[in-house]
């Protein structure tokens, strides 16, 4: 978002709005975060001339601690205590080629970590990024250049700014916990609160046939990655949409993600420039994204495993996406997540991912063989549960 937001500025208003974009740029909340790698110092990163590959770690936090005011419909600090990663995400930014990728690890994905012993990714973020960038590094074998952090406040902000995205839902949706409410069937567009429960939903219910009917384990935390993921990508092309065609909407935007992102201190003004130089040029509705490979827990409730015969494939898929055909191929820091009890957890059968070779905002699932229960992508988008076979979702504004 902030890439084509600046960028459309920038063209907009020509080379004096370099000052009014560094005046914006410096509102960005920066934050001491340790346990990042400096880009362009090894394979992961190498030097390059039109800047090297950078992995950026985007987290949402579940904080109630918001302050006074409209936040405090999310409840209090004292009712929900600390913070957890809601979200994890991973983008791949590799300048020389403008490609950009996605990679999400599932909040309840089972890490060993460092004074925890064993436990859910997510738990790592209490007392800050630290100790969650230091477990990605060591146990996924992902370097982390950068980071930045939005909370729930802040992302009501940011997408009332962006004045809301179109999702078509194929059929009535709603989630009683995190408060989705859509009623009607179609292009609904999604802004403020209602943005927030959609890419929060866990006990996403669907109206068919009738009734009710959840949407099934293990689809609730991974089938909100995709939501996720799509709600991403579709607040990139409607920051396009906004900057082109209402330059005071533009400003609003800019001044909405200015105040509502916190980014490591490293991660300054000029690189965010250049990088939005960069960006600029890629084609947000081709982003591929990944997941990182899970199974459910034999041995948590509700928890997931990973998958140590695919998970490592996947991070070199992902890091080396977008790399120049010239440069060797990435290698990983980490040999993946392990536990004594692999035999035991991974010989078993169960509900596995999608593979690495295949990121599923690339697939197209043809309408007759399209699963109620499941989400799921036509011709490249997202598209919740609900749909059923030989149905073709409505296409939205964007």
């Amino acid at each position: 978002m902030i890439a084509n937001i600046v960028v459309l500025c920038l063209l907009g208003l020509g080379a004096t709005a370099y000052g009014y974009v560094e005046w914006r740029l410096g509102q960005v909340d920066r934050i001491s975060v340790k346990g990042l790698v400096p880009a362009g110092e090894n394979s992961q990163s190498p030097p390059a001339s039109a800047g090297p590959p950078i992995t950026i770690l985007a987290v949402g936090s579940d904080t109630r601690a918001l302050g006074k005011g409209s936040s405090a419909i999310f409840g209090s600090a004292s009712e929900v205590t600390g913070q957890r990663s809601d979200t994890i995400m991973l983008l791949r930014v590799v300048p020389a080629t403008s490609s950009i990728a996605l990679l999400s690890i599932p909040r309840d994905l089972l890490v060993p970590v460092a004074g925890m012993g064993t436990t859910r990714i997510n738990a790592t973020f209490g007392s800050g990024p630290d100790l969650l960038i230091s477990t990605i590094e060591n146990d996924l074998g992902i370097d982390i250049n950068h980071f930045m952090v939005v909370n729930f406040y802040t992302f009501t902000q940011i997408s009332d700014a962006l004045g809301g995205v179109y999702q078509y839902f194929p059929t009535p949706a709603r989630d009683l916990y995190s408060d989705l409410s859509v009623p009607r069937a179609g292009c609904v567009l999604l802004k403020g609160s209602q943005a927030l429960a959609f890419v929060r939903s866990r006990e996403y219910q669907y109206y068919l046939d009738g009734s009710w009917q959840y949407q099934l384990v293990p689809e609730s935390d991974l089938a909100r990655i995709q939501r996720q993921q799509d709600f991403v990508k579709l607040a990139i092309k409607k920051a396009e949409t906004v900057g082109l065609t209402d330059p005071l909407a533009l400003n609003t935007v800019i001044g909405g993600v200015a105040r509502s992102l916190s980014v490591d201190n490293t991660f300054s003004n000029s690189l965010m420039l250049s990088l939005a130089k960069v960006l600029r040029h890629a084609n947000a509705a081709g982003i591929p994204d990944w997941t990182y490979p899970t199974v459910n827990s034999y041995e948590v409730a509700g928890a997931l495993d990973p998958v140590p015969s695919e998970d490592q494939a996947m991070v070199k898929q992902f890091l080396n996406y977008g790399m120049p055909a010239t440069t060797s191929a990435v290698t990983t820091t980490g040999s993946g997540v392990k536990f004594s009890l692999a035999a035991k957890v991974f010989g078993a059968a169960g509900p596995l991912q999608e593979a690495a070779a295949a990121p599923s905002s690339l697939n197209t699932t043809p309408p007759s063989e399209i699963e109620p229960d499941s989400s799921s992508y036509y011709e490249g988008e997202y598209v919740p549960p609900g749909l059923q076979p030989g149905q073709v979702p409505q296409k939205c504004p964007a």
